[in-house]
């Protein structure tokens, strides 16, 4: 009997010491969680991660971020901020700092104390110059300043080697050569935004800028461009123009332009273009072609050499007819042509194009439907008048 009860009381100590055993709970931060305001006193502030807010009237900097030990990326925007305190360093794990839209006329040279940062993003400023500190931030990739007044960068800039992305767009420019002269020791460049910076030439120099895959040169006064540019045979897309504003009257592109056996991406509307480039003819991996809005009187049947283009725009120009040697294109599958002189007979040639139906078309006919943009009739004709 005393065996069964000592066995029994076992059992049951046993039983009670699982049912006691303690697991801790998983941690209860989520760092994926997004913030668009500051959270509550109550809210456990080493789970603050991402704080992303706009539009809110501080007026001036919040200093409650300060209480987030673990903050990574910081965004305060359109919140009419006039200055940044130099205790900014205190946010030694932020990799992302976005202060676009502000009043801010100086950043503390105490951000050269961020060691992990990563993207600076002060878009909209009153900003004329930044801090030579800023080069100790050895891990910056993204640096925007775009639509400030900027009238001097400091030559430090050029030791930020981990710097990949450089959009200064919207700020004056008087000398594009002095800017190029800087931005040519950027080694590690391979996205450059120089849009809207009134530039009426494009210096040689931009032959050094040998890693860049993206340019941007929409928006400024330029009437043509270097031979030199053709030397950026890493060069993927390139803008010279947008559809929104206009600005640029290139009307040619160099013969070196065969050189950029890498350009997927041409955007260059809003130009000067009389005549088709025919240099583009020898770009075969070219396969987003945007002329629109120019002076273009006439494809010539070389496009058909264009054989990776699969969208092209040719909108709002002065063509009357096109090539039948476009039927050859196999891959286009978007082709926007609204706002030419095309009769309804050129039109229904278009359509039954781009529907394989043409019989100077090749033997690979059998392809899915193409998005065609057609005129919307008399009503694009009246507008464009």
């Amino acid at each position: 009997m005393k065996k069964l009860i000592f066995g029994f009381a076992l059992l049951l100590s046993s039983q009670l010491g699982v049912a006691q055993t303690y697991y801790p709970l998983a941690d209860p931060c989520d760092p994926d969680k997004i913030f668009d305001k500051l959270p509550s006193a109550a809210y456990d502030n080493t789970c603050v991660y991402l704080l992303r807010m706009s539009s809110q009237p501080f007026n001036k900097f919040p200093m409650e971020v300060f209480r987030y030990p673990n903050l990574k990326e910081l965004t305060v925007q359109n919140a009419n901020i006039s200055a940044v305190p130099i205790d900014v360093y205190l946010l030694d794990n932020v990799e992302v700092l976005d202060l676009s839209n502000n009043n801010l006329t100086s950043i503390p040279n105490t951000i050269g104390d961020m060691k992990k940062l990563r993207k600076l993003i002060l878009r909209n400023n009153k900003l004329n110059t930044l801090p030579v500190t800023i080069a100790n931030c050895k891990n910056l990739e993204e640096l925007d300043i775009t639509g400030n007044p900027i009238t001097f960068l400091p030559n430090e800039i050029n030791n930020l080697q981990a710097l990949t992305t450089f959009k200064f767009s919207g700020n004056e420019v008087k000398n594009p050569k002095f800017l190029l002269d800087m931005v040519r020791q950027m080694k590690n460049i391979t996205s450059l935004d120089l849009s809207g910076c009134n530039l009426n030439f494009v210096p040689s120099d931009v032959k050094y800028l040998t890693k860049l895959t993206e340019l941007n040169l929409s928006n400024n006064n330029i009437h043509f461009l270097p031979s030199e540019l053709g030397m950026l045979t890493n060069l993927q897309t390139l803008i010279l123009g947008d559809d929104a504003s206009s600005g640029n009257r290139i009307y040619d592109l160099p013969t070196s332009f065969s050189n950029l056996r890498n350009l997927r991406n041409l955007q260059a509307p809003n130009n000067g273009f009389v005549d088709f480039p025919m240099v583009l003819c020898s770009l075969p991996k070219l396969e987003v072609l945007n002329l629109s809005n120019n002076k273009i009187q006439e494809l010539p049947a070389e496009v058909s050499m264009m054989s990776g283009l699969n969208k092209l725009n040719i909108m709002n120009n002065q063509l009357a007819d096109v090539p039948d040697e476009l039927a050859a294109l196999s891959r286009l599958t978007q082709f926007d042509f609204s706002g030419n002189q095309f009769t309804g007979e050129v039109q229904q040639k278009i359509l039954r194009m781009m529907s394989g139906e043409t019989t100077t078309a090749p033997a690979e006919k059998a392809m899915p439907a193409k998005k065609v943009k057609a005129p919307a009739k008399k009503k694009a004709a009246s507008k464009k008048k």
